[in-house]
């Protein structure tokens, strides 16, 4: 069965980068990945609050440069994967293949040029914006009056990623551009790590069953995020955790509205605090298997949702 993570964020945690995936307080190892059984994992370059690297390109460029050095260290065990047929490949090879995507169009400072490169330097997957509002979109932390959507050079970056055939993300916007973007975009788009509105409705971040249907009709892809808030909602007291049960009722809700091959898992490994009871790294993925098929789902369903439905997804990205 292949296992496809669609989003996490252990480049950021890389300070040492020249070390690999080894830290064992991290959600994300190598070792990890392979207890898992995972075929791919995707590396998000986070870009927002750049006060530690002086500018928004830098910080996307050091956290893509710790990516390839990540792909030194561990070239034993990942390789780098730019279409669905590298990823053949890599797993030919008994490698794990490695998805670099970038989460927060902060990146490109306003230059269209920007998104050409970092295209060039193996991007296959962009997040507009992260929660924060830039000048490509909104975030989902500014609602009501303060949503202004898609901006000019968003629109402008939207076409850019069709051309090029890379996925849009739309994880972390606000519901404005969510729907802005769908009117635009020729290339069906994914949320690579979100959950649902409607089983935790005090979440902004999580995606309403109104997106979720509009997302599977035009042929797009949402992953499942780990975050406890998420899952089961913000202000619960630090004992309460999410479970592995969890996850499950929002796949299941999910696929209920986007269709069931529209849905996956995008973590948000390293990324975020509280993980559910179950999940608490990426060596135990396969839990998730194991209780959709309690649940009597079936196994063509169930791969589908480890992974091959991104694959899918990818691969009418690149045929639209």
């Amino acid at each position: 069965m292949r296992i496809v993570d669609t989003h996490n964020d252990a480049l950021l945690r890389l300070r040492c980068p020249e070390q690999g995936l080894t830290d064992p307080a991290r959600h994300v190892t190598c070792r990890r990945m392979r207890e898992g059984g995972l075929t791919m994992m995707t590396f998000a370059a986070y870009t927002s609050e750049p006060e530690e690297f002086g500018s928004m390109l830098h910080m996307g460029l050091r956290e893509i440069d710790a990516f390839y050095t990540m792909l030194d260290v561990h070239r034993e065990d990942l390789q780098q994967v730019r279409s669905p047929e590298d990823l053949e490949r890599a797993a030919a090879a008994g490698r794990i293949g490695a998805l670099l995507s970038v989460e927060g169009g902060n990146v490109l400072e306003g230059d269209l040029h920007v998104l050409r490169l970092l295209h060039r330097l193996g991007v296959r997957m962009f997040g507009l914006c992260w929660s924060l509002s830039n000048e490509i979109a909104t975030g989902c932390r500014d609602t009501g009056p303060e949503d202004r959507g898609l901006l000019p050079f968003g629109r402008e970056v939207v076409r850019e990623c069709d051309r090029l055939r890379m996925m849009v993300d739309l994880s972390h916007a606000s519901d404005r551009t969510f729907w802005q973007v769908l009117e635009i975009a020729q290339n069906p788009v994914c949320a690579s790590h979100s959950c649902a509105r409607a089983l935790c409705p005090d979440q902004m971040r999580n995606l309403t069953d109104e997106m979720l249907t509009a997302l599977g009709a035009r042929g797009g892809y949402v992953g499942v995020n780990f975050s406890h808030d998420f899952l089961v909602g913000g202000g619960l007291p630090p004992e309460h955790r999410a479970t592995v049960d969890d996850v499950v009722r929002h796949i299941e809700h999910m696929a209920e509205r986007a269709g069931v091959r529209a849905v996956g898992i995008g973590s948000d490994f390293d990324g975020i605090g509280r993980t559910p009871v179950g999940l608490e790294d990426c060596g135990c993925l396969g839990r998730i298997a194991e209780a959709l098929l309690r649940r009597n789902w079936s196994e063509a369903d169930v791969r589908g949702i480890m992974g091959e439905n991104f694959l899918a997804y990818w691969k009418r990205v690149l045929d639209a």
